[in-house]
């Protein structure tokens, strides 16, 4: 049986791994020609044009007593592993990519801080996202750790001062960690805000 696992390694932290597979081919995520070959086997995806540069940074949205601070960060040469039988590399690529990580407080409450934790570990860097020349949107999956489901989101830098973005939490596109039945409990399905809010750069 095969099993996909998205495996989000920072080649600058030393995550115990003494060999990564070899990169068979380059292509740039700044020409949309390549578009169709950024996820062959063996292929690193390079963010030629710096495009994630203008996500970088921590964002603020600050409303109806609902604190959510996004910190997005640049990870280089992140690998995709698909395995076989959950040992043998059977597809992997590579991309530079962003993570993200997430701070939410709602009336006070603070449900999540992971802002200065440190990538160490997979899990850690379930929250990531890319830039593609044909989109002029960051696109990646987001982790809710209060429900353990992951979304789908996308980001877009608006123009003007100050610096802010458009942050977009799917409602439709997610993947569940829990049983069925943890989430038939009239909660909403995500505690990260949903659908379309706008975002201040505060750092």
């Amino acid at each position: 049986m095969k099993i996909q696992l998205q495996i989000y390694i920072l080649l600058w932290c030393a995550f115990g791994f003494s060999q990564q597979p070899p990169i068979l081919s380059v292509t740039s995520l700044a020409n949309t020609e390549h578009d169709a070959t950024l996820t062959i086997n063996g292929n690193y995806a390079i963010d030629t044009n710096n495009d994630r540069n203008q996500y970088v940074g921590t964002w603020e949205y600050n409303q109806n007593g609902i604190i959510f601070q996004l910190k997005i960060e640049k990870a280089d040469q992140v690998i995709t592993i698909i395995e076989s039988n959950g040992t043998t590399a059977e597809h992997y690529s590579y991309c530079d990519e962003v993570i993200l990580r997430y701070k939410l407080i709602k009336n006070g409450i603070t449900l999540n801080n992971n802002l200065n934790q440190a990538v160490t570990s997979i899990t850690t860097s379930t929250s990531y996202g890319f830039k593609q020349a044909s989109s002029d949107f960051l696109r990646g999956r987001i982790f809710d750790y209060t429900r353990n489901v992951v979304g789908s989101y996308t980001i877009k830098k608006l123009i003007g001062a100050p610096q802010k973005i458009l942050f977009n939490l799917s409602r439709f596109n997610y993947k569940q960690h829990n049983p069925d039945t943890f989430y038939q409990d009239g909660q909403p399905l995500f505690t990260i805000p949903v659908g379309e809010i706008e975002m201040v750069k505060i750092n």
